[in-house]
């Protein structure tokens, strides 16, 4: 097809001919079409005159296209070529290396059009018909992408090329790494693929694509990362880790400060896969400022303040549980008492305890124990629980006069503690050392710029074991959130209180299915999904951030 009136005049005869529309309504369109600057296609939907099956197979026979399967996924990719061709001719593409390119449209796209598209992306392209429905909400949340890479953009690989050769890789990693500082990113992940490697950041718990860049500027982009990091250049064929103070300034204050991050390098099938996480969080965070509800707070405070036992602060990487033991150490520090942490790496600096840096080539966390338990400490921060050998000597430094913290990674509260039962920590050692555990997550918040009021429906009433429709909130997007819909992110936490019964059931090797029953209805605990429910009817989070406590 060539151009909107042959389209038309093709599907008005199809119709006609088909006796699916009569003359009269043929005429009406028409009218409509002069009267309102509509054109046909959005007509038949709107007044639903045509099935849209019919219109799928229309336009699949008019474009030489398939029609798009209804259980079939559908991911737009990002990158300049797609984003240009979707502001262009509102194709979302995605592309799949090793596959030819899926162009996925909805209305009609000429062949001027189709010429182009193929020339963009420099390969085979599939045309794939979809609803008109699905195609709307893939496009909303196109343009929200758009938006994220318009707000969030690094150097384009054009932009790169008028940079001096010799100084272009060390622009450019200072350029990511101030971005990611900027945005408060929490990782920095650098891939590379066949052709290409991107780069992407972790923003409140979720990856979001930056760039595509040329695998000709990969290896010096890597080296310059790596040379920062104190790492071996030649080294291409085993893992590497390190580390860097970033020198950051800051743009509006002019404050100068040194930003740590952690680096990690592995070999995989096209080069050397980079990650850079930025740690040096806030030391001075209070458990308040961390979004604690009352009857988590209050417990919390209750058992930091006893004077031995071991309490544990369980999650997945990235949860929050450091920030949450600097904050409790932050409560209990004073000049009475002697804190000391064992930590890989040294996360934030706290003023007023001794922290120590733990090497895993040259000290473990056991080793650094040991030692730690011959300088008087009263209270004692070991960073995680990796093996049995850190476990046992945890516990029975505990059990010897000593507050003990740590973390480890468990789903929820009551597993952690059956989890050092199987890693060969003898139950009687667990039951009588273990305080309590605190299960965390961390919840992306709603940005109050614009999020959406909605009732729940029946689907969100079962899911929540809500008797009557509430009013909530879901993201939308705007310039104050970077088209995300979320800023900044909240603490869910679950607290376990060990009590003489969990005791005893530790000890007579219940489940952690049991010993959370047990919490839940005779202690009253409160769940993840618990709190994250109350989060989302206060408004402050999404239904989607309460669907992954499940």
């Amino acid at each position: 097809m060539r151009n909107l009136r042959e389209f038309e005049s093709i599907l008005l005869n199809e119709l006609t001919k088909s006796s699916i529309i009569s003359t009269e309504q043929k005429a009406a369109l028409l009218k409509e079409k002069n009267l309102r600057k509509k054109a046909i296609l959005d007509s038949l939907r709107e007044k639903e005159i045509v099935e849209e099956e019919w219109i799928l197979a229309f336009m699949a026979k008019q474009c030489r296209a398939r029609i798009a399967e209804k259980e079939e996924e559908i991911k737009p990719t990002g990158g300049a070529a797609e984003d240009e061709l979707f502001k262009e001719y509102g194709v979302l593409t995605a592309v799949k290396e090793g596959e030819a390119a899926r162009v996925y449209f909805s209305g009609p796209v000429f062949d001027a059009a189709w010429s182009d598209i193929e020339d963009k992306l420099q390969g085979e392209i599939e045309r794939v018909v979809t609803d008109k429905k699905r195609y709307l909400d893939l496009r909303e949340e196109m343009k929200k992408n758009i938006g994220i890479r318009a707000n969030f953009s690094i150097s384009t690989a054009e932009e790169l090329q008028t940079v001096p050769e010799n100084q272009r890789a060390i622009r450019f990693v200072d350029e990511v790494i101030r971005k990611c500082i900027k945005l408060n990113a929490s990782d920095i992940h650098i891939e590379p693929q066949k052709h290409n490697f991107r780069i992407r950041m972790r923003l409140n718990g979720v990856l979001h694509l930056f760039g595509e860049y040329s695998m000709a500027f990969f290896p010096s982009f890597s080296s310059r990362i790596k040379l920062i990091s104190q790492l071996d250049i030649a080294e291409k064929r085993d893992n590497q880790d390190g580390a860097l103070l970033f020198a950051y300034k800051e743009e509006e204050s002019g404050e100068e400060q040194d930003i740590p991050f952690r680096v990690s390098v592995m070999p995989v099938i096209y080069g050397e896969k980079i990650v850079m996480r930025k740690l040096g969080g806030d030391a001075s965070v209070t458990l308040t400022q961390l979004g604690m509800s009352g009857n988590v707070l209050g417990p919390w405070k209750e058992i930091t303040g006893k004077a031995h036992g071991i309490i544990l602060v369980s999650g997945p990487t990235g949860s929050g549980k450091s920030t949450t033991l600097q904050a409790t150490i932050n409560e209990i520090k004073s000049d009475k008492i002697n804190i000391s942490t064992v930590e890989d790496p040294v996360e934030a600096k706290i003023a007023g305890i001794n922290q120590v840096q733990v090497d895993a080539y040259k000290v473990s966390f056991a080793d650094a124990l040991r030692a730690l338990l011959r300088q008087d400490p009263d209270v004692i921060m070991v960073g995680e629980i990796r093996d049995t050998e850190t476990a046992e000597i945890a516990l029975r430094a505990s059990l010897t006069g000593h507050m003990v913290y740590s973390t480890i990674h468990t789903n929820d509260a009551a597993s952690s503690v059956t989890r050092l039962v199987d890693m060969g920590i003898e139950p009687f050692l667990v039951s009588s050392s273990v305080v309590g555990v605190l299960a965390q997550r961390l919840s992306r918040v709603l940005c109050n710029s614009c999020k959406r009021r909605y009732m729940t429906d029946e689907a969100e009433m079962s899911l929540l074991g809500l008797d009557n429709p509430s009013e909530v909130y879901a993201p939308t997007g705007c310039v104050a959130c970077n088209n995300t819909g979320y800023t900044g992110r909240v603490g869910v936490y679950e607290l376990l209180i060990v009590d003489t019964h969990i005791r005893r059931m530790i000890n007579e090797g219940k489940s952690d299915i049991e010993i959370k029953k047990y919490a839940v209805e005779t202690l009253g605990m409160s769940t993840l999904f618990d709190e994250a429910k109350k989060h989302f009817l206060s408004g402050k989070i999404s239904l989607e951030e309460v669907k992954k406590m499940l």
